[in-house]
């Protein structure tokens, strides 16, 4: 995943610029069905700390992919369940977009990066979890 700021060129005043660019570091997909169940799961699994099987990354790229999953006219997926999935992964981008600087973006171990327990907490409550 990337962020990307766009800026207007000064050079060339109807294009916008690249202002700033980082990269996130790939990590091990979760290997899990997208379902409720399976979002639940790695919800709790989130707030394990050190003992969770997943980081903090692997679940907002695996939330993204739930959330992406629900446009899948094969495999419908409940929309308000979706909904959590694509706030967790917004919120994870946001987070580091807020948190860290571009240097630190630029060299940072996405693996280590922990989201607040808190709202772990509210997207089960919001999953009835």
């Amino acid at each position: 995943m990337s962020d990307y700021e766009e800026q207007p060129d000064p050079e060339q005043p109807d294009r916008n610029q690249q202002a700033r660019s980082w990269t996130e570091t790939n990590c091990q997909v979760i290997d899990l069905p997208l379902t409720k169940e399976s979002l639940i799961q790695v919800l709790r699994g989130a707030l394990e700390g050190e003992k969770s099987p997943y980081t903090h990354q692997q679940i907002a790229w695996w939330a993204d992919n739930f959330h992406m999953a629900q446009f899948d006219f094969e495999n419908p997926i409940d929309p308000a369940v979706a909904d959590v999935a694509f706030d967790l992964h917004v919120r994870w981008q946001m987070y580091l977009e807020e948190t860290y600087t571009l240097e630190e973006l630029q060299n940072l171990d996405f693996s280590k990066v922990q989201l607040p327990a808190a709202w772990f907490s509210k997207w089960l409550e919001q999953l009835g979890a």
